[in-house]
């Protein structure tokens, strides 16, 4: 059977989860839920503790690293609870050089923490940072077991490419594709690296109120863009993160 596959949401961020826990799990989808700081890990794990279908990954958004670097401690701690890392990378938004360097200094504390580590499967934030991001990857992560998935993907052509020939997956969502960007990147991603995600409850929207209806949209797209069918494109993505799992087994 082929399920659906969300690498990239925030459960713990939706309305009400404490009440909706058993639901969330019963859909048919296979799912990394993030966190955005080591703090929250005991919490998240507390309430999907039951969860068959729900993995939750160990995480320090980059845009909470200034505030919460002091936590890297807490990060090296807990890594060894889970195989899934994110939400982590660098976010180039910010002009506040301050802040920068406290997204490098944590980002390069993951990968120190990592070195050592039994392989993971990571989902990285890039967002105006992808070369500086990919660089930062492709040094720290070298000849360890570790896989890589670039969450919502914007950054050039260019590092793309060289993205894909380190092996690094994109897991792209429907808001990210509708973008004529985006789509057009889609075209330079190999079917073979490429996952999907949500990002919920960020690309919520009365359309689109729920993670099977975003990624059911998603699949329709791929579909358009590939000319296969959408059941096509669900097990080629499915293939493809069983593929992961295996490498990180």
């Amino acid at each position: 059977m082929a399920w659906y596959v969300d690498t990239h949401c925030h459960l713990d961020l939706f309305p009400g989860i404490q009440q909706t826990v058993a639901e969330q799990d019963a859909v048919p989808i296979k799912t990394i839920s993030v966190t955005n700081a080591p703090f929250l890990w005991r919490p998240n794990q507390q309430l999907f503790r039951s969860c068959r279908n729900i993995r939750l990954a160990l995480g320090l958004h980059p845009e909470l690293a200034g505030q919460r670097v002091h936590e890297m401690a807490l990060f090296e701690a807990l890594c060894t609870e889970t195989k899934y890392i994110g939400e982590i990378g660098l976010d180039g938004t910010t002009t506040n050089q301050q802040e920068r360097d406290a997204q490098l200094l944590v980002l390069r504390g993951v990968m120190a923490v990592l070195r050592t580590s039994p392989a993971k499967i990571l989902t990285v934030h890039t967002r105006r940072a992808a070369v500086e991001t990919i660089q930062e990857l492709a040094t720290g992560l070298a000849d360890t077991p570790h896989q890589v998935i670039l969450h919502w993907y914007s950054g050039n052509l260019t590092e793309l490419r060289r993205a894909v020939e380190l092996g690094f997956y994109f897991s792209v969502n429907h808001a990210m594709l509708t973008s004529k960007s985006s789509t057009a990147l889609l075209k330079s991603i190999p079917r073979s690296q490429l996952l999907t995600e949500t990002d919920a409850p960020f690309t919520f929207s009365p359309a689109v109120p729920d993670r099977l209806t975003s990624l059911r949209k998603t699949m329709k797209m791929l579909s358009n863009q590939w000319a296969m069918e959408e059941q096509e494109c669900l097990h080629l993505v499915w293939e493809n993160f069983s593929g992961l799992l295996k490498a990180t087994h």
